[in-house]
């Protein structure tokens, strides 16, 4: 990366990730204090568990499996606040590749910006940065790799490593090979294929551990229960997709134009895997990450004449319609910080 390639996607994510932070705060006064069983605290205090020994089973059973971050905040000696530091991390270095990757596209400032503010706007910045011990970032920038990195050993590494973070990579997968092909089809070959080798570890030591534990039994049951919750979740599908993305579905719609059933199915397909095993439905319309950029990079390549400022209007639009988290039957509005402030000074 050149290094004034390097400075506008470093400033560009600056400038993003603040404006995101400023219209989309999360909730400073609940992380004053360590609040397990309340809705920002309960994936973190599985979190923080793990860091303290990575390898334990009596937490959560959708988190049993999502060891890679707490074993490098184990080795590196973070606990408590400090480990937070590995999902916002994720969330910075995401919000910095779509940056990069925007600016290899189109070097306009407007442009990368724009590209930049609209992804920081989504659940794919918003959850990682709302809720604590959420390693969301670091598989987005899994399946962002998968869809756009030039080099196969960055797929190889997205295919290893990032199912030990979250299994929405696995299920993310086929639509990031299908945005691979859809950006560039002269460089899909049988070879494109060989990366995914890389998932064999986790497949294979998964089973066979779940297979002599009763973390098997655990899992099918959680399955199960997500199940059965479709009945109570699905009428909330529509405002939570919305909700996730907002302006953002309209790049995904200028690529699904392109290849409906390949990108359409594949987009839709997704989105109802995710719905049927978790209930934070907002949260996994970021999957759609690498739909996302790829609608922006075909509309820069047919009208680079409009897209800067296109995109940064879109992108200032997504800071400014309102944006929520929708789990279960729950709809949490997002506020901005000058709210978030006052009621950390009033309580």
């Amino acid at each position: 990366m050149k290094g004034t390639e390097l400075r506008r996607a470093a400033i560009c994510t600056a400038g993003a990730l603040g404006l995101s932070i400023l219209f989309f705060a999360p909730r400073l006064w609940l992380m004053q204090t360590y609040l397990p069983g309340t809705f920002g605290w309960d994936r973190a205090h599985s979190f923080l568990l793990q860091c303290e020994s990575p390898f334990r089973r009596d937490v959560e059973v959708s988190v049993l499996w999502r060891q890679l971050p707490p074993l490098v905040c184990n080795l590196l000696g973070l606990r408590g606040w400090a480990a937070f530091t590995v999902p916002w991390a994720g969330a910075i270095f995401a919000t910095f590749y779509v940056a990069h990757l925007a600016s290899r596209r189109l070097s306009d400032p407007r442009f990368v910006l724009g590209t930049t503010i609209l992804f920081a706007t989504t659940a794919a910045v918003l959850v990682p940065v709302g809720w604590l011990g959420m390693n969301d970032g670091w598989i987005w920038i899994g399946l962002l790799g998968v869809a756009f990195a030039e080099s196969q050993w960055a797929v190889i590494a997205a295919c290893l490593f990032c199912p030990w973070v979250d299994e929405r990579f696995i299920i993310g997968l086929p639509l990031a090979l299908a945005v691979r092909f859809s950006d560039a089809p002269e460089r899909f070959h049988w070879r494109t294929f060989a990366p995914l080798l890389g998932l064999l570890p986790y497949t294979v030591l998964r089973l066979t551990i779940s297979h002599y534990d009763s973390t098997g039994d655990r899992s099918l049951d959680f399955l199960k229960g997500a199940f059965r919750a479709v009945a109570l979740t699905a009428p909330w599908a529509p405002i939570a997709w919305w909700m996730g993305l907002r302006v953002a579905w309209l790049p995904i719609y200028n690529a699904v134009r392109s290849r409906p059933w390949l990108l359409g199915g594949g987009a839709l397909t997704t989105l109802l895997v995710c719905l049927f095993v978790a209930t934070d439905m907002s949260r996994s319309t970021a999957i759609l990450s690498p739909l996302l950029l790829l609608g922006v990079f075909q509309f820069a390549a047919s009208r680079p004449d409009l897209a800067p400022r296109t995109l940064l209007t879109v992108g200032i639009a997504n800071l400014l319609i309102p944006a929520a988290h929708v789990t279960f039957t729950k709809f949490d509005r997002i506020d901005n910080l000058a709210i978030e402030l006052y009621r950390v000074l009033h309580r």
